[in-house]
């Protein structure tokens, strides 16, 4: 059977310095007696565990939160020197493989601390609590109840976390209230190390860092926050190739339900991506593709592996076949993207991430160097 080379239309490049760069931000804000940890479930946020931890550690991060016990197995292959701590999986089934992995499991139920404290060893863990997120964590009566019990005192956790549910709003009564709840926790077990904020509870201030902050979204550049100016570097760019070029009659129609037409003789080129690599269905008609220095909106609606842009205005020469054009990059981000289609960053990012192939950058860009 002849082999085929596959073709790579839309390629999602991943800046690994600039990942490094928003460690480094963070890092900064949070000062020295926090520790940053990175939250690299689901494939690093669809980037590529492997590489992005191996940055991140080379970087100076010593702490990795992953999704799943496989993720954290991968992590642990890679060879880095680091605690990997699994959020969320099957921990008293799969018990043995924690241990001979050296991987740190999260409790997040009374079923999990009743097999740590049934076997009756020192077992490194850490404990969820939950303070109003209403998804995992033991509740308040949990922990109580296993603290009259002595199994706290028997098998304490080296780190007490919780999640905040409206980070990304600074003056929401919920941040003070979950705050509250987690201190009252953590006053009664006194753990070595307390964490309840992610990314976008980086920005609350010093009252919510405590011991540790668990960055995600913030090191891939996506400013959920939306703190302006944004200090963070944008992590991803995203290309697709023109497949063809059209010439469309003014009144005629562009694409699926012809949201689009022509106002006047056109030329329309075809992009090799569509939302089979996760761009958004809703951003046609309302984003822009950038190249050769010049900007071409995308016409009509999105297909499954084709997008339009008019590209009338720009000279014929730059628009051949096989050019490559620019969909997210520095001046356009996830965070915009999102926000044309009306979406959420981090979806966004997961779904171009999946459907495109990726390329890694390792070298510092302009941007970067500026920055520093």
């Amino acid at each position: 059977m002849l082999s085929i080379p596959q073709r790579a239309d839309a390629v999602l490049e991943v800046n690994l310095a600039a990942i490094q760069a928003n460690f480094k931000t963070v890092s900064v804000m949070v000062g020295p007696h926090v520790r940053v940890a990175a939250v690299v479930k689901n494939d690093a946020y669809g980037l590529g565990i492997i590489e992005v931890t191996r940055a991140l550690a080379a970087a100076g991060c010593d702490l990795f939160f992953a999704g799943d016990l496989h993720e954290a197995m991968a992590i642990r292959s890679s060879k880095i020197g680091a605690t990997v701590a699994v959020l969320c999986d099957q921990f008293t089934t799969l018990r043995k493989y924690y241990r001979s992995s050296r991987i740190t499991p999260v409790v997040n139920n009374p079923s999990e601390l009743d097999a740590i404290s049934a076997a009756g060893e020192p077992e490194t863990y850490f404990l969820n609590v939950e303070t109003g997120f209403s998804r995992f964590g033991l509740t308040s009566d949990d922990v109580r109840r296993h603290y009259l019990s002595g199994t706290f005192k028997r098998h304490p956790p080296s780190v007490v976390l919780s999640h905040l549910a409206c980070s990304n709003r600074v003056a929401d009564a919920m941040n003070v209230l979950q705050s509250n709840r987690f201190r009252a926790i953590s006053n009664l077990l006194k753990p070595a190390r307390c964490s309840l904020a992610a990314s976008a509870g980086v920005w609350l201030g010093k009252n919510f860092h405590f011991d540790i902050v668990r960055v995600g979204s913030a090191l891939f550049g996506l400013n959920n926050a939306g703190i302006q100016p944004n200090p963070l570097l944008p992590v991803v760019k995203l290309q697709a190739n023109i497949l063809d070029v059209r010439n469309v009659p003014k009144g005629e129609a562009v694409g699926y339900g012809a949201t689009f037409r022509t106002v006047r003789d056109s030329r329309i080129a075809i992009l090799g991506i569509g939302y089979k690599h996760g761009l958004p269905w809703a951003c046609g008609n309302k984003i822009s593709a950038r190249f050769a220095g010049y900007s071409a909106p995308l016409v009509g609606r999105t297909s499954m592996d084709s997008t339009a842009i008019d590209i009338t205005d720009i000279p014929e020469a730059v628009c051949l076949p096989t050019v490559s054009v620019e969909l997210l990059g520095e001046s356009f981000t996830v965070n915009d993207l999102a926000a044309a289609a009306d979406a959420y960053a981090p979806e966004v990012l997961m779904r171009v991430a999946a459907g495109c192939a990726r390329r890694y950058l390792n070298v510092p860009s302009a941007l970067i160097v500026k920055s520093q």
